[in-house]
């Protein structure tokens, strides 16, 4: 079975009824987005990236995986650009960009997996942690009855279900190893343009203020610079493994650039989880395939912090957090947040509610740029001890 499958399939048996009704969405969106554009609530750029967007769905239909080369290609960078701009709103739910990516995952997989119906349910058999993740999200569906914040609720369920419909959609539609291959490539070059902004933000100063160390750091195109270390940790370890395993030379000089220059714009993000998760993959990698790696990289990594300031105050502040520091504030968030644990220990606030319960007992959280928790076993508790055990 192949890619072509899908398009003959569609041919074939024509569009199923859920394409029509998206289609007919589109009819609707069209003149929504070309009316809001010409009254200025849209810039023109947003406006030729959505109708740019739009106008690649028939190949999204007719070639499922060149959805997923957009994915991986072209949302880390897009999703920054768009998302401040709302074009209408649906029930109170502001709809932009990062929104219709959301649905259009929803969509395209829905799509998808229609076609190849056979195939998802032999991939739903016998796996175990489908069950989990079935049961987890009744439970958090269940919580919208009781959540004190029914819309971050929503939003976050529909954030969770895209996240599994993506990975059941790249296992269909990775059907050999050529389609392997091309999806890792797309993955690992749809972290350049973030990555490149992030150096550009380095060389002018520019990127996401933090108030504690009194300087800018990098972000890229995300919203915050821990977010942009994470995302390019999950790519330099699968860098590292194209590295290990190419017999071309100019590709194996391709991937050692981008792995050192991954690394280096994630250790100058200054985050410090960043840094952490750095020094696991290290690590991991050190101690299985080469000590001679683990070594290296533990000096250069030792005279960076000799050497450079920033770093040698970030890591300083860990056993001796200044009054004034992003720990001690994380400290503080635990200590006043953790009171409502007790008050239901069992079921929570609602899955994604944290930042309204921050509100509610951190009389200091309205002053912070983001109320999120930063600490995901602090956020899991306070939404329920029972979505905390599923997540486990």
């Amino acid at each position: 079975m192949t890619n072509n499958y899908s398009t003959n399939t569609l041919k074939s048996q024509g569009l199923p009824l859920v394409s029509y009704i998206f289609l007919l969405i589109l009819a609707i969106i069209f003149p929504v987005i070309y009316l809001n554009s010409l009254s200025g609530e849209l810039t023109m750029t947003m406006s030729l990236i959505l109708l740019a967007y739009f106008a690649f769905t028939p190949l999204f239909i007719f070639r499922p995986i060149t959805f997923l080369y957009f994915i991986f290609l072209a949302t880390p960078t897009l999703r920054f650009f768009s998302q401040d701009e709302v074009f209408i709103k649906i029930f109170d739910f502001p709809i932009n960009f990062n929104a219709i990516i959301d649905l259009s995952i929803l969509f395209f997989s829905a799509h998808y997996f229609f076609l190849e119906k056979g195939r998802l349910l032999d991939f739903l058999k016998g796996k175990k942690f489908i069950l989990f993740f079935l049961a987890f999200t009744i439970f958090c569906f269940a919580s919208i009855i009781y959540s004190i914040d029914k819309k971050s609720t929503f939003e976050e369920l529909v954030r969770l279900i895209t996240v599994f419909f993506i990975f059941a959609y790249s296992y269909l539609a990775v059907i050999d190893k050529k389609s392997f291959s091309s999806l890792i490539i797309a993955f690992i070059f749809g972290a350049l343009a973030p990555a490149l902004v992030g150096f550009y933000q380095l060389l002018t100063g520019t990127g996401w203020y933090d108030a504690t160390i009194f300087q800018y750091r990098i972000q890229g195109t995300f919203s915050h610079p821990a977010t942009l270390a994470y995302y390019l940790l999950l790519i330099i370890p699968i860098i590292y493994a194209r590295l290990t395993s190419s017999k071309n030379k100019i590709k194996s000089i391709s991937y050692l650039f981008l792995l050192f220059f991954y690394a280096i714009i994630s250790v100058l993000t200054f985050s410090r989880g960043g840094w952490i998760g750095l020094l696991m993959v290290i690590l991991v990698y050190g101690i299985v395939k080469s000590k001679k790696l683990l070594v290296t990289a533990f000096v250069l990594l030792l005279i960076t912090y000799l050497l450079v300031p920033t770093i040698n105050s970030r890591v300083n502040d860990v056993f001796e957090p200044k009054y004034n520091s992003s720990f001690s504030t994380r400290l503080f968030i635990i200590e006043t947040t953790l009171p409502a644990f007790y008050n239901a220990p069992l079921l929570g606030y609602g899955w994604g509610s944290f930042e309204s319960i921050h509100l509610k007992y951190n009389s200091e959280a309205i002053k912070y740029e983001s109320q999120q928790a930063h600490n995901d076993y602090l956020r899991m508790g306070l939404q329920g001890l029972l979505y905390k055990k599923l997540v486990i």
